[in-house]
């Protein structure tokens, strides 16, 4: 059984994208600020990031959606070794197209959205009904290695488009009137987002 330590390296290894430590730990510092007892992840990977979660933070339940077959039976093999399938429900399904009544612990204290960058609109707008209102959504990947802030440089056309979306959900969620974000240059860029106050 690998060590969460060298799970990451593993994944590093093959280029499959976990969240940068930074990242992880200052999602981890987030979820125990909040007192955290549930979590929706949109993106499990290899089921990294919500066994560093579930390790972390007391008491904290994580339910992930994972589209990749391959993936989706690693991060299962992974969570049944760790002895952690109590802590976290794994779907393997689409999240734009997911049932969301299978949903097993709404309302959630936080959204942590880390998958297709490309949508991460569609993302946002189907999964935050399902945060309490005093919850929290976290959003990595904001910066993407730094290209968004230098998009006409980027040689590659699909690259170009992606960061052009990525950037496109950023100035969408900072205008939006319903909500707080805050920007943090953690990791490859996080946004911590809450609902405006509801008076």
């Amino acid at each position: 059984m690998l060590s969460l330590e060298e799970l990451e390296q593993d994944a590093l290894r093959r280029h499959i994208p976990v969240m940068q430590k930074e990242g992880i730990f200052f999602l981890i510092e987030q979820l125990n600020k909040k007192g955290a007892s549930s979590c929706l992840e949109i993106g499990s990977a290899i089921g990294y990031s919500a066994m560093m979660m579930v390790t972390h933070v007391d008491d904290l339940k994580v339910e992930t959606i994972e589209l990749d077959n391959d993936r989706y039976l690693e991060a299962v093999c992974h969570i049944r070794e760790h002895h952690l399938e109590q802590r976290i429900t794994i779907h393997h399904h689409d999240a734009l197209t997911f049932d969301t009544q299978l949903l097993q612990h709404a309302p959630y204290d936080c959204l942590f959205i880390d998958a297709a960058k490309a949508q991460y609109q569609k993302f946002f707008e189907k999964y935050v009904p399902f945060v309490k209102e005093d919850g929290i959504i976290v959003v990595d990947n904001l910066d993407f290695h730094g290209m968004v802030f230098d998009i006409d440089h980027i040689k590659n056309r699909n690259t170009r488009q992606l960061v052009k979306k990525i950037k496109r959900f950023k100035d969408w969620i900072f205008q939006h009137e319903n909500y707080d974000v805050e920007y943090y240059a953690v990791g490859d860029g996080i946004c911590v987002i809450q609902r405006k106050d509801q008076e």
